[in-house]
């Protein structure tokens, strides 16, 4: 984890465009945290992983719009195969 993110480097991303999306568990475990990688802002927190993902793609895009419903449950399957497989305690959780 680096001194300026507080969040540790290993939680699972999705990027796009050059920029860079991460996900880990709210703190108190109920909500999916979006944040900006590069700077750790926080975009929202949210109950599944596909509205996760939209909230994610729809940042990346900045217009506003819905991303492709296809699209999200693509990358929301994906995303909950990784925050599945990612060990939480290990990183601090």
């Amino acid at each position: 984890m680096s001194d300026s993110d507080g969040f540790p480097d290993d939680c699972p991303t999705l990027a796009r465009d050059g920029q860079v999306i991460g996900f880990c568990p709210s703190p108190n475990g109920t909500h999916l945290l979006v944040w900006w990688r590069a700077d750790s802002e926080i975009i929202g927190g949210f109950e599944t992983y596909e509205a996760g993902v939209t909230a994610a793609l729809r940042a990346i895009a900045a217009d506003g719009l819905d991303p492709d419903p296809d699209d999200v449950k693509v990358e929301a399957r994906a995303l909950e195969r990784n925050f599945v497989a990612t060990d939480w305690m290990g990183l601090g959780f």
